[in-house]
This record gives C-alpha cells, structure tokens and sequence, in this order.
C-alpha cells in the first residue's frame, strides 16, 4: 500500500524537477555554443603570450570546437605586436660629425667621427655619407639616435641624412621631429670632436636646462623653438640635397645618381644646423662660434616609420 506525500514534501519535488531541467538545457546550449566561448578566450590570451592563440578551438567538443577560429592566430609567438625592424642610416655634415644610440638619457652606443680635410669627404660618394645601422635590439620605440656635429668655423655647416627601417617611408634630416641641443664647447681644432662620456654629459646637461644662456641653447629646441623650458633657439632647416641652383652647398650623394654600392641621400633630405636666432643664414659661418656649437641632433626611435 502506497503513501502519497504530503502537500509540502510535494511541492519541493515539483522545484527540484524543474532546476534539474533547465540545467540540462543550459549544458546542451554551452555545448552548441562552445566554440564563440573559446575564440574570446584566445584573443584574451593572446596578448600576454603569444604563443598561446592556437589553443581557441577547445573549448568546445560537440561540433562547436571550430567557432575558436574567430580569435587572433598568435601561434608564431611574436605575442601579437609588430616585430622590431632594424633602422638603416645614412649621414654627412660639414665637417664632422660623430654617430651614436641609446636612450633619453645618453648614448649607450657610439661611433667616433673624424674631421673632412677635404670637401669630397662631406659631399663626393664614396668618401661622404656613411651608411650604419642600428640593430632592432637596440632601436626600440624608447631608444634615441644621435648625431654630434662640429665645425671649422669657415665657409658652411650642416648636417644632412636619412633613416629607415625596412622598406618603410624614409625621415629625413630637417624633419619637425628632431631635436637640437647647442652646447656651447667650441672644437674648431678638434679632429675627433668630444668623447662618449663628455657627450653625454651634455645630453644630461641640455635635458636638464641647465645651460649658460649666453654661450647655450640652455635645453632641446626644435622647429617651433623651445623644447625644454626656458631653451633658446631653434632647429634651422635649409635646402634639399637637390641639383638647384644657387644654395649653399652641392648636390650630396644623390640616390639616383650615385653608383649602386655608395652610401647616397635622398634629394628630399634638408640640411640642418642650429639657429640662435637672428640670423639670416645660418649654415654660413660668421668666423666665430655664433650658433654655439659643437650641436647634438636627436631623434625618437618611435618616430621612424614602420615598415609597409
């Protein structure tokens, strides 16, 4: 003889049926669906370990598995950013010239320059522009190329070059993202320019703003004029290295023209120097220090173009 239960011990049942059926439910759309879960979870994934992205198609065995294809494919391992590219270089200056690399705070890498005897060493090719390159490693968007220029005081001075990583677009000397910092030490008679160390004593004395007024530009300048607060000046920006007439210097190296193995500059490159202020030329000498020199050009590794 059966028992019915009681009213209360009845209704309990009723709501435990009814939560055991829609779990089921839930669990046979999570199985259909699983795939999508999956992709969203490889692109999440994906940014903190590259090698990872491969995975987005497990999440679901019963025939939702291939929904994981809808996230980014990490698998190469490069963790989803733009491999770095190693930057090619190219410069001349009248007349000298030292290269070098680091970081905001100084040149970590460094190339001592020598002074032209002749003009052929700043604008002939073959014995003009030099060709460098930085190493990916070492060209990362935080890192700072430089260039350290000084003059004989007589006749021009400029600097002129490019840089490019990879196959993208060139920036060429006089662009508006350089920097210039005058310093004020004068190496009229210097054959090798300053030291490494003395470089970057100033790097740490033009960051600063530090600088004598009178005999510096007292911090970074650029086209539109002060950088660091306070500096003085701006960066002076003068000719292309094209064949028209009547400007200060010749045609340098020209891509188009040089022979195939020289180290050639692009007609659109424009020479640069420092301008005080006031002056109408300034890659004309005066005789004396007027612009300040010797200068250190910089610019941001970020600035250079991606490659295409």
């Amino acid at each position: 003889m059966s028992t019915l239960p009681n009213p209360e011990t009845l209704v309990r049942l009723l709501i435990l049926q009814a939560a055991l059926g829609l779990t089921a439910l839930a669990c046979g759309a999570e199985g259909a669906q699983g795939g999508s879960t999956s992709s969203s979870s490889s692109a999440t994934g994906g940014s903190s370990a590259g090698g990872m992205g491969g995975m987005g198609g497990v999440g679901g065995q019963n025939q939702g598995g291939a929904g994981g294809q809808g996230g980014i494919d990490f698998t190469t391992g490069s963790g989803g950013g733009a491999p770095l590219v190693d930057v090619d270089v190219v410069i001349t200056a009248d007349n000298a010239y030292s290269f070098g690399y680091g970081d905001v705070d100084g040149i970590t890498h460094f190339t001592q320059g020598t002074r032209a005897q002749t003009s052929g060493q700043i604008f002939n090719c073959g014995e003009g522009p030099e060709a460098y390159v930085v190493p990916a490693a070492d060209a990362p968007p935080s890192a700072y190329l430089y260039i350290v220029t000084w003059d004989d005081l007589s006749v021009t001075q400029g600097v002129l070059g490019q840089f490019r990583r990879g196959d993208g677009a060139p920036l060429y000397t006089g662009d508006a993202k350089f920097e210039v910092c005058a310093t004020g030490v004068n190496m009229q008679a210097s054959q090798t320019g300053p030291t490494q160390p003395e470089i970057n004593e100033q790097i740490a004395l033009c960051n600063s703003g530090n600088g004598d007024e009178t005999t510096t530009s007292a911090g970074w300048v650029n086209l539109a004029g002060a950088v660091t607060a306070g500096a003085i000046g701006s960066l002076a920006v003068g000719e292309a290295n094209d064949p028209a007439a009547g400007g200060s210097f010749p045609p340098t190296c020209p891509t188009g023209s040089a022979p195939p193995e020289a180290a050639s500059i692009d007609p659109e490159a424009h020479w640069m120097w420092y301008q005080p202020g006031g002056i109408a030329n300034p890659f004309q000498s005066t005789g004396s220090n007027t612009f300040r020199a010797y200068l250190i050009f910089r610019l941001a590794a970020e600035d250079i173009p991606d490659p295409k």
